[in-house]
């Protein structure tokens, strides 16, 4: 309660500090579960984002180069399938951070990628709503629909496609996935945030 109160006297007193602290880098990933390059992008971003978590709202969208609501995949029907599986994981009450440790997790291994597996996921009750949403009655293919609506908002040639700030600059995309942290490091601080410690 102490702490609450402090917080609210700090935001009162100092009210532009209190909006630094809340403003975050959105950031968009639209990739595919199959794509050799989204895998190298997630699994290098893992790390990165361990450490930058508290400077971004990450937005994960499995979808990529797909047609027909998810139905028809560039990869063929299990990445159509590993897509609905990530998107119903998506989803649920996980964290960013563990939410993006199971995408990696599961991506990583093609044998697990259509799978509703235990090694990558901590939770039972995660296990269970994922298999209800791949269920015949399921919201996975509401989700891909979703998904579909968001990879539509932009424009990219290669996927993963990266997005800060909902702008998408297909001349960052080099640097966004080639230099990684200095591209998420660099849109942290023109989002208006004062730079990490971990960007020096």
């Amino acid at each position: 309660m102490s702490q609450l109160i402090f917080l609210l006297l700090v935001c009162h007193v100092l009210p532009h500090g209190c909006e630094q602290a809340q403003k975050r880098l959105k950031m968009t990933v639209l990739y595919e579960v199959l794509c050799v390059d989204s895998v190298n992008y997630l699994t290098s971003l893992l790390p990165v984002f361990k450490k930058l978590n508290g400077y971004i709202d990450l937005q994960l969208v499995p979808y990529g180069k797909a047609s027909n609501e998810g139905t028809v995949c560039q990869h063929g029907p299990k990445e159509c399938k590993g897509n609905r599986i990530q998107d119903c994981a998506l989803h649920t009450d996980m964290t960013q951070l563990e939410k993006l440790s199971y995408v990696t997790c599961q991506i990583t291994n093609r044998k697990l990628v259509t799978k509703i597996d235990t090694k990558c996921i901590k939770s039972s009750n995660i296990k269970t709503y994922i298999t209800k949403c791949m269920g015949r009655n399921g919201w996975s293919r509401a989700y891909q629909k979703q998904s579909e609506r968001i990879t539509r908002m932009y424009e990219f040639d290669q996927i993963p496609a990266i997005i800060y700030n909902d702008e998408f600059d297909e001349s960052l995309q080099d640097e966004a996935t080639d230099k990684l942290k200095k591209s998420i490091c660099r849109a942290i601080v023109e989002t208006g945030i004062e730079e990490p410690t971990y960007c020096f």
